[in-house]
């Protein structure tokens, strides 16, 4: 038997840290996907591979389902397998499970579009149709929540693995004010084109929303007054989508990214590093929009323009080679 699932990563398009706080997040789904193969193992145990290291790496489960590695340990990717093994409970025997990242890496760098968020809704995905638990997509996707939180050490919204999971493109999503999380599907306008722009820099989202929380004691009033106007902001951003207003959700994608930069300075998050800086500055002179990805601080930017000359013009002129174009959908 053999089982096979993906999932896309994920870019922010706006809310990404005020979601952490009840504000409206917009995301879209990335052509970038994780894969996820489970299979019959030819060994006499369990193994773990993965890809783009090509490396294995064998295990046994024992009886509180936690992972033995009988050599080397894989860490980053192998935890993976290590929680959802615990959260679903299975005690595998000569299974074979491979995690495929390669598109996630450009030029042996990770290009900042959530891959953890899909490896999770993967792989519990995988495991749930191998393993034959006939769990409701709400189970699957609590159990996916649940697995990418405790390798974000319980930080962020997890906005991001609803994306990952549901898989439509765009979305918005908020969480209410009884914790529960909401998402609506949209349509992207046929006349809006992004691009991802790769930098050289790499950032820690973790860290990152560690600073924005604390950010909160220091600075309550300044947060009070900017969420009310962030969120009138990110109110209009959502009617706007749902009429597909290309040219009005570039002015206010614009005036969104102020109220970030705003916040960016007021908590040192150091969300618009110097590479942001210059590629924000390029765009503007060619007219076209940039921002930071999710959580900035490196990795990924994206450009959002109706204008495919302009686009052009833009690549044309990045002559650093630590900046490279990518599609994201």
């Amino acid at each position: 038997m053999k089982v096979e699932v993906s999932a896309p990563g994920k870019v922010f398009i706006s809310g990404e840290y005020l979601a952490l706080d009840g504000s409206i997040a917009t995301l879209l789904t990335s052509k970038q996907r994780v894969k996820i193969k489970i299979e019959e193992s030819e060994l006499s145990c369990n193994v773990f591979y993965s890809l783009p290291t090509n490396k294995s790496f064998p295990f046994h489960v024992n009886d509180s389902f936690q992972i033995q590695w009988i050599r080397d340990n894989p860490h980053e990717l192998g935890s993976f397998i290590e929680e959802a093994i615990i959260l679903m409970q299975i005690k595998p025997s000569k299974t074979k499970f491979t995690i495929d990242t390669t598109d996630f890496y450009y030029d042996n760098r990770k290009i900042g579009i959530g891959s953890s968020s899909a490896i999770s809704s993967a792989l519990i995905k995988a495991i749930n149709e191998y393993f034959d638990f006939a769990y409701t997509k709400e189970m699957m996707m609590d159990i996916a929540l649940k697995l990418h939180s405790t390798k974000q050490n319980n930080l962020g919204s997890g906005l991001d693995v609803i994306a990952s999971f549901i898989d439509s493109g765009l979305i918005e999503c908020f969480i209410d004010d009884n914790g529960v999380k909401v998402s609506r599907k949209l349509e992207w306008p046929s006349d809006l084109i992004i691009k991802g722009v790769i930098t050289s820099k790499q950032s820690n989202t973790t860290k990152m929303i560690e600073k924005y929380l604390k950010g909160h004691l220091n600075n309550k009033e300044f947060f009070l007054t900017l969420k009310t106007d962030v969120d009138h902001c990110l109110d209009n951003l959502s009617l706007l989508w749902k009429e597909k207003d290309s040219e009005s959700i570039l002015g206010l994608m614009k005036q969104y990214n102020i109220f970030m930069q705003q916040l960016d300075e007021m908590y040192d998050l150091g969300i618009y590093t110097n590479e942001h800086t210059i590629l924000a500055n390029l765009a503007n002179k060619l007219e076209i929009f940039y921002k930071p990805s999710g959580a900035g601080g490196g990795d990924l930017g994206f450009l959002l323009t109706k204008n495919i000359e302009k686009l052009k013009n833009f690549n044309e002129k990045l002559t650093d080679s630590n900046f490279k174009l990518i599609d994201l959908r």
